[in-house]
C-alpha cells in the first residue's frame, strides 16, 4: 500500500503564509492551460532563479486566456510569492523524502507578450 502523506503536513502548506518574493520575467512556452481553474503549465528557456524551468502560473480573473495558445513562445511577467515552511515538516520532508525544502513558492501571472514573428 502507498505511504500517505500526513494530514498535517497538506494543510500545513495549504495555509502557507504567502508573502511577496519579487517579479521575475522569463521566456517560455505554454504546456496548458486550465481555464475552470484558472491556471497554466509553462515552459521557461532559461531557469528561474529558484532552480525550476516549469511552473504552474496562477492567472488573474482580469486576464483573458482565449489569446493564449500552447507551444507559442511568449515573454512572461509573474509575481512571485514565497512562504516558509515550519522546521517540523522540513525535517519531515527530509527524513522521509530526501527532500531538502524549507520554503515553497507560488507564481501569478502578470503579464504576456507573445514571441511569435
Amino acid at each position: 500500500m502507498p505511504e500517505v502523506f500526513p494530514r498535517w503536513a497538506a494543510e500545513e502548506i495549504v495555509r502557507a503564509n504567502w508573502g511577496y518574493h519579487a517579479t521575475w520575467k522569463s521566456s517560455g512556452f505554454i504546456l496548458e492551460i486550465n481555464e475552470k481553474e484558472r491556471r497554466m503549465d509553462v515552459q521557461f528557456y532559461e531557469r528561474l532563479p529558484e532552480g525550476r524551468y516549469i511552473v504552474t502560473l496562477d492567472v488573474p480573473m482580469e486576464m483573458h486566456l482565449d489569446s493564449l495558445k500552447t507551444g507559442e513562445a511568449y515573454l512572461f511577467e509573474m509575481k512571485v510569492f514565497k512562504a516558509q515552511l515550519t522546521k517540523n515538516l522540513t525535517d519531515y520532508l527530509k527524513e522521509r523524502y530526501q527532500v531538502a525544502m524549507d520554503e515553497i513558492y507560488r507564481f501569478e501571472l502578470a503579464s504576456f507578450e507573445s514571441l511569435a514573428e
